[in-house]
């Protein structure tokens, strides 16, 4: 039987390390991926019965794993424009399901965005890419963000890889966006786009 006060105590101090190494990666979030991965592998970890020391090992490299893929996200995409997992939850947390927010965004045309950690995220993106989860997917994010709600094991790790997917879909997203700009556009057309997006930004 896993200890998950214990697993979780070790996975808070192992994710703050981590992320003082890896700026801009959220030390929450890094903590999420850790037990995700003692979820995925929790037959091993019943088994075996690590120490304190071996839990800290394996939670470390689960981190800097998932510290590594974001660090490459960020890479591989363009800085002004890339999202992260964080983001994501932050936007979800603060904004997506407050109903005076929107209130302020009566029609996609107006162009009304929100920015988070500098990162200009549209709602209606936002909404397009939360429309197109699988029921059991949006379900668990409006159970954590909209109700509140303290999630099992088992959504914990739904909710991951929900964050996840819209994460890539927005980036997906971003990246047809760039490539048909600079094929119709030329390499004005980003700096248009991102001053349009602009238009709302609560700080959050």
């Amino acid at each position: 039987m896993i200890d998950w006060t214990r697993y979780t105590k070790l996975a808070d101090s192992v994710a703050r390390k981590v992320a003082d190494e890896y700026p801009g990666i959220d030390a929450d979030d890094i903590r999420q991926e850790i037990l995700l991965h003692v979820t995925e592998k929790r037959s091993t970890y019943e088994s075996k019965d690590y120490p304190d020391g071996q839990l800290r090992k394996n939670f470390r490299n689960a981190g800097i794993a998932y510290a590594g893929r974001e660090r490459y996200t960020f890479i591989y995409h363009s800085a002004e424009y890339v999202y992260t997992s964080s983001e994501i939850r932050q936007l979800f947390d603060k904004a997506f399901f407050q109903p005076e927010l929107w209130e302020k965004a009566p029609v996609k045309e107006d162009g009304v965005s929100i920015a988070s950690g500098g990162i200009v995220v549209a709602l209606w993106d936002l909404d397009r890419a939360y429309s197109s989860l699988p029921a059991l997917d949006a379900a668990v994010i409006a159970k954590r963000y909209e109700q509140g709600e303290t999630l099992s094991q088992a959504e914990t790790m739904r909710l991951s890889r929900a964050i996840d997917r819209i994460t890539r879909m927005l980036n997906n997203g971003v990246v047809s966006r760039q490539n048909g700009a600079k094929q119709h556009d030329g390499p004005q057309a980003r700096g248009a786009s991102h001053s349009t997006n602009a238009a709302f930004a609560p700080s959050i």
